[in-house]
């Protein structure tokens, strides 16, 4: 039996949805899988029914695989501090652009022990410019977790907490249990909820403010970090300084 589990985050106001594809043509969701098993994937399959709801609702959508990428692990260089971009020739930047791009951006990976996959894992493990600068506020996003025994709810709740960190807003997360087989009933019908969700939450400009509070502390933490440390990292320091943040 598949065991689905999942978690809203709802604002204190909503405004009218506006649901007309024509007005929703500017809208654009990416949505990232993080398991190695390629098309195999469930964790994939659920992150595109979360990007086909979005779809549905007249959103741009676009799906990228980890495993079919060239992602290297960072080396702990600083280069991104001083440049504002990694140095590492492979397909971390272009994948970051795509971020940047979107309005909605969808995280999704199996459980291999009680953590995201080490695919997805170096990736997000690039992030640390993005990170201390906060580079994606203004976006809002989603988490899927598939396990075939325990540990997606820890696994759903990292990748929430990355996208907090980097300033998306998460509307929701889902977190699976899954047999082997095909991937069907609830949790299909669970993921479709949520990127309707996410389509929501980006039309109206919905705020959470609880997040938004998150956000601002973590802010508050690096302003000081920034600081001390202007010489060290001079592009993170004018990043800050250019949205009046020091």
């Amino acid at each position: 039996m598949n065991c689905c589990h999942r978690q809203e985050n709802f604002p204190p106001r909503r405004r009218n949805i506006i649901a007309n594809k024509e007005e929703m043509t500017g809208m654009k969701l990416v949505g990232i899988g993080g398991s190695p098993r390629k098309e195999k994937s469930r964790t994939a399959r659920l992150v595109q029914e979360v990007l086909a709801a979005a779809q549905d609702r007249g959103a741009q959508v676009e799906f990228l695989d980890i495993s079919r990428l060239k992602i290297n692990p960072c080396l702990a260089c600083d280069r991104c501090h001083h440049l504002g971009y990694c140095v590492q020739k492979d397909d971390f930047n272009g994948v970051f652009e795509k971020m940047t791009a979107a309005d909605g951006i969808v995280l999704g990976s199996p459980v291999y022990i009680y953590q995201v996959s080490a695919q997805l894992k170096m990736f997000l493990d690039r992030f640390a410019n993005p990170i201390h600068c906060q580079r994606l506020l203004g976006k809002y996003g989603a988490a899927v977790a598939t396990a075939g025994g325990s540990g997606h709810a820890e696994t759903v709740d990292y990748l929430e907490q990355f996208l907090q960190r980097t300033g998306v807003q998460c509307v929701g997360k889902l977190s699976c249990t899954l047999e082997d087989g095909p991937v069907d009933g609830e949790p299909v019908l669970q993921a479709r909820d949520l990127g309707s969700r996410l389509v929501e939450a980006i039309t109206e400009n919905r705020e959470f403010p609880d997040q938004l509070r998150e956000i601002e502390s973590r802010r508050a933490y690096f302003r000081e970090v920034m600081i001390r440390r202007r010489e060290r990292w001079p592009w993170e320091y004018r990043y800050w300084q250019e949205k009046g943040w020091l």
